[in-house]
């Protein structure tokens, strides 16, 4: 059990790296990453994906490894997604107006603004890892896993169709 709660850790942690690092991309360098498509993937849809996961495969270390940190990486991704939608866009341009660069708007500024929401997504992917971990060698839990995956994906899924913004 304490295995699987320091390695929901790490793999969540993995992800917001991955996450930040395109968000940083993203806002710093010319390259058009678009993240809006990762808004769909939330608490909801993350567990839903993992529990189907666990519940059709075996344990394998190495691709168990590379899912878990795909659906972390994508759930910070989303977060970040939502967290960048809400920006502001007049104090951004009212900040680099003001002679900064945009690695300096995006460090100085966002990522710190963003300090917090990143920790809240941290625990959070962290929990759902950790819990999908240990209950991966439950047996009992295994038969019901995937129908419970089906049901929060969708209701993961719906309820981001009818909570975006247009």
């Amino acid at each position: 059990m304490l295995r699987g709660i320091l390695l929901g850790l790490v793999l969540s942690s993995i992800g917001l790296i991955g996450a930040s690092l395109l968000t940083w991309l993203s806002l710093v360098s010319f390259a058009n990453i678009n993240l809006v498509p990762f808004s769909f993937v939330n608490a909801l849809t993350t567990l839903g994906l993992l529990f189907m996961y666990n519940s059709v495969f075996e344990s394998s270390i190495v691709r168990d490894f590379l899912i878990y940190v795909v659906v972390a990486f994508f759930f910070h991704a989303g977060r970040l997604s939502v967290l960048l939608e809400a920006e502001d866009k007049r104090l951004r341009v009212f900040f680099l107006s003001a002679g900064h660069t945009k690695n300096e708007y995006v460090l100085n500024y966002l990522f710190r603004r963003a300090m917090r929401k990143n920790i809240a997504s941290l625990l959070l992917c962290w929990g759902l890892l950790s819990l999908t971990i240990v209950l991966r060698n439950l047996n009992t839990w295994r038969n019901q896993g995937f129908w419970v995956g089906v049901f929060l994906l969708s209701l993961g899924v719906t309820y981001f169709l009818l909570d975006r913004k247009y």
